[in-house]
């Protein structure tokens, strides 16, 4: 597992003078392989969607859920599935989305 990946959540911040706004918090850091399944492009309302579907594996994080979202370097995955493999605590599998 050669890859760094970052697990962070999206919600509500607030700024110093009481505003709130929506940013994200760390979670934590996992080290991670990074497998493609399946990708593809759609047509909808006019315009062109792409999409890319991979599959992580990682040490184990306690607490990663589909609200989290995966920061590896420029890229951004939204988490679809998380499975804790033999209920062991040592690896994550995880299906995600690519966010293109």
């Amino acid at each position: 597992m050669r890859h760094k990946i970052e697990f962070v959540t999206i919600g509500e911040i607030r700024g110093a003078m009481g505003g709130v706004s929506e940013g994200e918090t760390h979670f934590g850091y996992a080290r991670a392989e990074i497998k493609p399944i399946s990708g593809g492009e759609r047509f909808m309302s006019n315009q062109l969607f792409a999409e890319a579907t991979s599959q992580i594996r990682c040490r184990f994080v306690a607490g990663i859920t589909r609200k989290h979202k995966i920061k590896f370097g420029t890229r951004t995955f939204d988490i679809l599935d998380v499975q804790n493999k033999e209920e062991k605590s040592v690896e994550l599998f995880i299906v995600a989305k690519e966010i293109l």
